[in-house]
């Protein structure tokens, strides 16, 4: 049937495409204790850093335009179960719906908070970034082997390459764009 995605299967082409081992994956899990240790830090580092910006800052103030407590302490709660279902990362019928569900929330607003649109991709993106860098400073401050440290940040970063794959499948599709004419009205 074209048009049904095999998201299992999207996400082990990806895998192997970026090298994520079973190495890598244990190394992951084996960072458990720190991100558990540091996760509302982490969770408190995102949350603060979108309030620094505008366009991501009206998602999370109330209509007042103060930080909505109880919406941040849910979403920072969210993003603490999405850190430790990475560290558990299967290939399943589960994991890769889950990550689509939480992509298509993202770009398809509630009605509740429909007059501001659907949260740009390109703040999901920068997130992912966020996280990277996050990780990786706590990686080289937490972890006693400089070595190990960088091998846990590259682990994480394949991890979460995959994982932005499926959570973008919300917002963008495979469908090629058609390939600019020369001489034709859209040449820019």
């Amino acid at each position: 049937m074209p048009g049904i995605v095999d998201w299992p299967a999207r996400m082990k082409e990806l895998m192997g495409f970026v090298g994520i081992t079973q190495a890598d994956l244990d190394l992951v899990r084996d960072t458990a204790p720190l991100i558990e240790k540091h996760a509302q830090g982490l969770a408190d580092a995102v949350y603060d850093h979108f309030l620094k910006f505008p366009p991501a800052r009206q998602f999370f103030v109330t209509a007042q335009g103060e930080p909505d407590q109880a919406q941040l302490a849910r979403r920072k709660h969210s993003l603490i179960r999405w850190f430790r279902n990475s560290i558990e990362f299967k290939v399943d019928e589960d994991f890769p719906i889950s990550l689509l569900a939480i992509g298509i929330v993202h770009s398809h607003p509630p009605t509740h908070r429909a007059h501001l649109g659907s949260i740009p991709s390109r703040f999901m993106i920068g997130t992912i970034s966020f996280a990277q860098t996050a990780l990786a400073e706590l990686f080289r401050r937490e972890m006693g082997d400089p070595d190990r440290a960088i091998h846990a940040s590259a682990a994480w970063n394949k991890l979460l390459m995959v994982q932005l794959d499926i959570l973008l499948a919300g917002y963008v599709t495979d469908h090629p764009i058609a390939p600019v004419q020369r001489g034709s009205p859209t040449e820019a």
